[in-house]
């Protein structure tokens, strides 16, 4: 899905489908975020409220979209967290002192970051909902089961570990193809 089409699913008031794909975005920005002081509950209110942030945005017509939609996120969720560090006075880490997130990644970490990616993309949307839910929204097991209609809380439990099974043998697949493409 496009960055465009993505801003059209927002402001059609069908965001669903499309935050759901701007999640795909959020390993590389929690890494970032945790590889600068935030710990991961702190980064996943921060990428959350950047999306709240791009959804007023496009929804008031003020958004002026000059890079890519993944950039633009991590620079809504570094500001924020420069912010963050404000309030809390945090004297141990710098903001100022860090550089631009790509500059903090050699080559080969921005390739292991788009794999997971793209495997993260190649995820069906149950295993997409079933992930954010226990992940993002931290969402018990047996809620999970509920909300999903498994019959256990195993069966839940279940379903996750072969969503993730799913996405990690996409990812070694990806990694394969590329080691492959060098000889």
């Amino acid at each position: 899905m496009s960055d465009q089409e993505i801003i059209s699913l927002i402001q059609a008031d069908k965001q669903n489908h499309a935050l759901l794909r701007l999640y795909k975005h959020y390993p590389g920005v929690e890494h970032f975020l945790i590889m600068h002081g935030a710990s991961k509950e702190e980064a996943q209110d921060i990428y959350q409220d950047a999306l709240y942030v791009f959804c007023k945005k496009v929804k008031e017509g003020n958004l002026t979209l000059t890079v890519q939609l993944n950039t633009y996120l991590y620079s809504i969720c570094k500001l924020m967290w420069k912010v963050e560090l404000r309030k809390k006075n945090k004297n141990a880490l710098l903001f100022s002192e860090i550089q631009d997130e790509t500059a903090n990644y050699d080559s080969e970490e921005l390739e292991k970051i788009s794999r997971a990616e793209k495997a993260w993309e190649s995820l069906g949307d149950k295993c997409w909902e079933i992930l954010k839910a226990f992940y993002h929204e931290g969402m018990s097991m047996a809620k999970i089961a509920m909300k999903f209609s498994f019959s256990t809380e195993k069966s839940a439990k279940n379903q996750k570990y072969k969503c993730l099974e799913k996405a990690k043998l996409k990812y070694n697949e990806l990694a394969t193809q590329n080691y492959e493409q060098l000889f």
